[in-house]
């Protein structure tokens, strides 16, 4: 037996296999033992006819194809020992040749990261700073909440709450025929982006409405005629913006009191804004540096998997993936096509952060399982969960494992941040930044437990949301046309 082996810079170990006559030989007389069993020759008890027998019976080519089978699998497993291949999925066999017999195995190998001189990046988070302006809106926005409607009988101004009668559509689309409708007379009104043409509308009159789509929607192009009969009108009621309204909406006593909060608030969040911000630009800095090949495999499972929470959102929110295809305005390959880019950005971010950590040699320690786990099932518990149960669940073996391998990368991330903006990485330091950023995490996370829960975004690049086990997925079987995998 010959064997030759390609390795390629996409990741994949071409192996070819010249199989001597006498392999096939034998795995032929072992095709025809199998075949016997099962379809028996007249005369002979199962598994025991002569081959000559089972051939005139089944056919030579039926029997070479059987060994060819068979002998794939174990010469499959035979050359990835021998040739020292290490699979990321299964291989892909062809048989190029039958007599003599050729065989080619297409392996896909795992990925192979070589970083660059990742410790002379220097790079610095952006200022962060609150504008006057910037509170201005949230005290506006308040403001804009706690607004009474008050009937009026002028016509429809900018802001005000019409109740509406509406009829009309694009000509050979489904028609609206609905009355009663309440709808805010402002721009941002996503569903009747015509709706700034009731302004200067009476009561009772109906008033004709034509709008065409623009480019870049579903209906680009498309022209739309509907009859707008406004029933009723009212205007907004604002309260006033002092120590009164601040002390209605908030414990505080002052106006200024909740101004300082807001600006507070608007701080942190902009801050953990720019935190993210940062991150990403130290990780993609890098990545720009570092070599990486990998799997053509590797992208599109990820795109499956996207697809995957695509189908999983469509589905959520009452559509089937059809009718979710067609609002967006594309078929399923465009759809592919247009997720592929970011996930083979996400396999990219996830293969050099574990590089990254092995360089650095990031440990993570039981007592930091620990303290994860109860910050984990504190969260259920805010979420109506019971805490006890959430901690059994997350100190098995595999959530253990799966915890670990989050806090890895968390601690990775950190660590490069640290690098770029040459701070010192040596010991266990905790910088102001990184206490404070976890006090705010905390903080956030319990918020969002009074929130209603959301699906899991699954994003690579999402440590909390990653599984060790999901990485690499190494398989022993060659996938064979024909055969079910």
């Amino acid at each position: 037996m010959k064997v030759t082996t390609e390795r390629t810079p996409n990741c994949e170990a071409i192996v070819t296999v010249e199989v001597d006559e006498e392999q096939i030989a034998s795995a032929m007389k072992r095709a025809a033992q199998k075949i016997s069993r099962i379809r028996p020759i007249p005369g002979f008890r199962p598994g025991k006819a002569p081959y000559e027998r089972i051939e005139r019976a089944v056919g030579k080519e039926m029997l070479r194809d059987e060994a060819i089978d068979d002998l794939a699998q174990s010469l499959y497993k035979q050359v990835l020992k021998d040739e020292q291949i290490e699979p990321y999925d299964a291989g892909k066999l062809d048989v190029p040749q039958k007599e003599p017999l050729i065989l080619k195995f297409t392996v896909p190998t795992r990925p192979v990261v070589t970083l660059g001189d990742y410790h002379s990046i220097r790079l610095q988070p952006k200022p962060v700073e609150v504008t006057d302006d910037e509170v201005t809106r949230v005290i506006e926005q308040l403001r804009s909440d706690q607004a009474t409607l008050t009937p009026v009988t002028r016509a429809v101004q900018l802001n005000d709450l019409v109740t509406a009668d509406i009829k009309g559509g694009v000509e050979g689309q489904t028609q609206i025929d609905r009355q009663g409708l309440q709808l805010r007379v402002e721009p941002k009104e996503g569903a009747f982006p015509w709706i700034e043409q009731l302004i200067g509308a009476n009561a009772n009159e109906p008033r004709p409405i034509t709008y065409t789509y623009p480019e870049n929607t579903t209906n680009a192009g498309k022209t739309a005629t509907y009859t707008v009969t406004i029933t009723d009108v009212k205007e907004q009621q604002l309260p006033n913006i002092d120590d009164e309204f601040a002390k209605s909406i908030s414990s505080f006593e002052t106006l200024e009191q909740l101004k300082g909060r807001i600006r507070a608030n608007l701080q942190e969040q902009k801050q953990r804004e720019e935190d993210g911000r940062f991150e990403e630009e130290v990780i993609d800095a890098v990545i720009a540096q570092a070599q990486i090949a990998m799997p053509a495999t590797m992208v599109e499972d990820e795109t499956d998997l996207e697809m995957s929470r695509m189908k999983e959102t469509a589905q959520r929110i009452g559509l089937t993936w059809e009718k979710y295809l067609q609002l967006g305005g594309k078929d399923e390959n465009a759809v592919r096509e247009q997720a592929r880019p970011q996930a083979e950005k996400r396999v990219k971010r996830l293969l050099t952060l574990m590089e990254l950590a092995e360089a650095e040699k990031m440990e993570v320690t039981g007592k930091d399982v620990d303290v994860e786990i109860d910050r984990r099932a504190m969260i259920a518990e805010a979420r109506g969960g019971r805490a006890a149960q959430a901690r059994r669940e997350l100190s098995t073996p595999d959530a253990r494992h799966n915890i670990e391998f989050s806090i890895k990368l968390g601690m990775t991330i950190e660590r490069m941040v640290a690098i770029a903006k040459g701070d010192p990485t040596s010991g266990k330091i905790l910088t102001p930044e990184m206490v404070q950023r976890a006090e705010q995490l905390a903080r956030e996370q319990a918020a969002a437990a009074q929130a209603a829960a959301v699906s899991p975004s699954g994003l690579i690049t999402d440590p909390s949301q990653v599984r060790a086990q999901d990485w690499p997925r190494g398989l022993d079987k060659p996938v064979i046309p024909g055969q079910n995998q």
